[in-house]
């Protein structure tokens, strides 16, 4: 019994050094990984809140309502078509491919988060050696934080660009929309699926 108190007494001074050896390096190191997740998730909160199946619809639509305008509208435009309309195209340019950027975004926020996350759990668990078998020293780790901090910077900057461009996009919209979606309908009643253009007057329908 006494042999077990004293190996259990030796284990427990054993770790409490090999803790106060390790532990306040790797739990600065620790709050780095958790500031920069922090960063992530809240930059990923504000992302979300915008209307993304909504933006995506618009810059599918603008695009369609474009390409067919360009098609079948032939002939000199008029200005009270024509000035609209280059508003109207600017929408597509404020978020260029925004499918494929969001595709993008929401699998970059999936990895980070998987790599965040295996990063913290291998320092919190003082792991020598990573999935692929380099060796976790403060080299590797502090190369590893780098790598995240940029990667994850300019992961958020893209969020916020889409943030900051999303209200333009969803105001320019609705102030063209009734007109341009009157222009393709009257396009698409005379044109028989055939190139044509607007009969006269019909391109001053009043905006909404």
């Amino acid at each position: 019994m006494k042999n077990i108190v004293a190996s259990a007494i030796a284990i427990f001074f054993l770790s409490l050094l090999f803790v106060s050896c390790t532990a306040p390096e790797r739990e600065e190191q620790i709050k780095q990984i958790d500031s920069i997740a922090n960063a992530l998730d809240g930059a990923s909160q504000n992302y979300e809140k915008v209307d993304l199946d909504r933006l995506e619809h618009i810059m599918d639509t603008v695009n369609s309502n474009l390409t067919f305008i360009q098609t079948y509208y032939v002939g000199d435009m008029k200005k009270s078509i024509a000035f609209p309309l280059m508003e109207y195209r600017s929408i597509r340019k404020l978020i260029p491919n925004f499918g494929e950027k969001r595709e993008e975004i929401a699998n970059n926020l999936n990895v980070s988060r998987e790599q965040l996350a295996n990063l913290k759990k291998a320092l919190a668990e003082n792991a020598t050696h990573d999935a692929v078998g380099n060796e976790i020293n403060d080299a590797y780790i502090e190369k590893q934080l780098e790598q995240e901090i940029e990667i994850n910077k300019e992961l958020i900057d893209e969020m916020n660009f889409v943030i900051s461009r999303s209200d333009s996009i969803f105001n320019r919209y609705n102030r063209y929309r009734v007109k341009v979606n009157f222009w393709r309908d009257s396009i698409a009643a005379h044109s028989n699926g055939q190139p044509g253009k607007l009969r006269g007057g019909e391109e001053e329908e009043e905006e909404e």
